[in-house]
């Protein structure tokens, strides 16, 4: 089945004053539209490949009297999240009154197929939240604009970013997505613990021997008090960095075979595993904290978080807390932390092309940054520099995450099939965290599962892996 998308030429754009597609206002009192004749190229995408055959037809439209509305929709986030999002769309309608911003607030679940078919239909929003495993199958068959023309034509200036776009938003040399956030792994830990434990607090040279020391003095079965948690949550997330500690990888360099079975990988695992049937610091698969989030109990000494739950503990309020650093492999003298992003994409089929990506400018740019630097880490330098960055987080250091991040980090290893494998990865490494099966042969489940995905993988979608920061 092919799928068709519209653009701009850059002829079309001069001609149209920026080319903008938009239906007539509708209203008893909106003042009588003007015709305009604008060029627009039509694209076939050949199914199954990213061979594309362009047309370029001529089309008359009105231009709308008054401001042009532009949907974005994103999946629900919590509540402080999607009020400071409308602020900063109002902010943004303040000095842009030529539009009007509709955010659309999805349920998680589907949302990615429910934009597919909107996008089929014509009916989709203008722009969506985006995430590394939609990007290359949308972009393939032409849903979302490629940024770069826009960049190029406005200058808007890439290098001010600390964060790599090009990894997770590039294909065949486009850039499919405007930056919402960076975001990953933190460990948290509760200074309340820490000091009934006499404990002090970690330093940056502290290793896994350390870790484990703190997570025993911490833990009280008596109290149904655990030392450490989220330690094995699966990859592409944060079991990843001990792999990584040990040595090992996920995946090969070419993001297409499974490394599990390999000796470091199977050493960081097990390791993991120990914390909790060995050393019994850390809550298995099967412990029950009967429905609560179990760090906001109170009850763990430390807990690997994404940066995104930083708001939900500082909201609640229950202790006092801060961020610690990655420690290091006793051996290796390696750490490593998950990181990535998400962006904010414009549908290739929106009517409204120069508004939406008018809006994306803004929210990739320092103020947009600016806005959401509460819920995760701006990409630009400026931004993630600035004193109201680091005051925002206080009382907690937020630098501890921002330097692991610019010294460490690594990706969760985005492909455009990374939504598939990620998920038998899960299933088949669930056993070993439940005590159901040994971390050899759970890994090699995983390795079978995933490598039969990617055997089925068409090959435009594989690319080149680079460097994901600059730092």
């Amino acid at each position: 089945m092919s799928c068709r998308r519209g653009y701009l030429s850059r002829r079309g754009l001069l001609k149209a004053g920026v080319g903008l597609l938009a239906s007539a206002a509708v209203g008893a009192c909106a003042a009588t539209p003007t015709p305009q004749v604008i060029e627009k190229e039509v694209t076939v995408v050949v199914a199954g490949t990213p061979q594309v055959v362009e047309k370029t037809v001529v089309v008359e439209v009105e231009k709308p009297a008054g401001p042009v509305e532009i949907r974005i929709a994103c999946y629900t986030m919590g509540e402080s999240w999607m009020k400071n999002a409308e602020e900063c769309f109002a902010d943004f309608m303040s000095k842009n009154p030529n539009i009007k911003v509709k955010a659309e607030w999805r349920p998680g679940a589907e949302y990615w197929t429910k934009l597919q078919t909107e996008f089929a239909a014509g009916v989709a929003p203008d722009i969506t939240v985006n995430q590394m495993d939609w990007v290359i199958p949308g972009a393939a068959r032409g849903m979302f604009l490629d940024l770069k023309p826009y960049i190029e034509r406005d200058g808007f200036d890439m290098s001010q970013y600390f964060y790599n776009m090009s990894l997770e938003w590039e294909w065949q040399g486009g850039l499919y997505g405007g930056l919402l956030y960076a975001g990953g792994q933190t460990l948290m830990i509760n200074k309340d613990l820490l000091a009934k434990a006499g404990l002090e607090f970690p330093t940056e040279d502290w290793t896994w021997d350390d870790l484990l020391a703190y997570a025993k003095a911490m833990t009280n079965p008596d109290e149904n008090q655990w030392g450490l948690m989220g330690a094995n949550s699966n990859p592409p997330y944060w079991l990843c960095s001990f792999i990584h500690g040990a040595g090992g990888s996920v995946l090969n360099d070419a993001y297409n075979k499974c490394t599990l079975t390999e000796p470091a990988a199977v050493e960081a695992v097990q390791w993991v595993a120990d914390l909790m049937f060995k050393h019994k610091v850390h809550p298995s698969a099967v412990t029950e904290f009967g429905g609560e989030d179990p760090f906001l109990t109170g009850k763990v000494g430390m807990a690997f978080r994404g940066t995104w739950y930083e708001s939900q503990v500082r909201d609640a309020g229950l202790f006092d807390w801060d961020f610690a650093p990655m420690p290091k492999h006793p051996v290796t003298g390696k750490k490593s932390v998950q990181m990535g992003s998400n962006t904010w994409s414009i549908i290739s089929n929106t009517q409204h092309r120069e508004e939406a990506w008018q809006l994306v400018k803004f929210l990739m740019g320092p103020e947009g940054q600016t806005w959401f630097m509460k819920y995760g880490i701006p990409g630009i330098r400026s931004v993630v520099e600035s004193e109201a960055f680091k005051k925002l987080h206080e009382p907690q250091n937020i630098l501890v995450v921002v330097n692991d991040f610019a010294c460490c980090g690594h990706d969760y290893y985005p492909t455009a099939d990374c939504g598939e494998w990620w998920n038998v990865c899960n299933q088949e490494m669930s056993p070993i965290w439940s005590g159901e099966l040994s971390v050899p042969e759970a890994l090699a489940n995983a390795c079978a599962a995933m490598d039969e995905v990617f055997s089925r993988r068409p090959p435009y979608y594989e690319k080149v892996r680079q460097p994901l920061t600059t730092g």
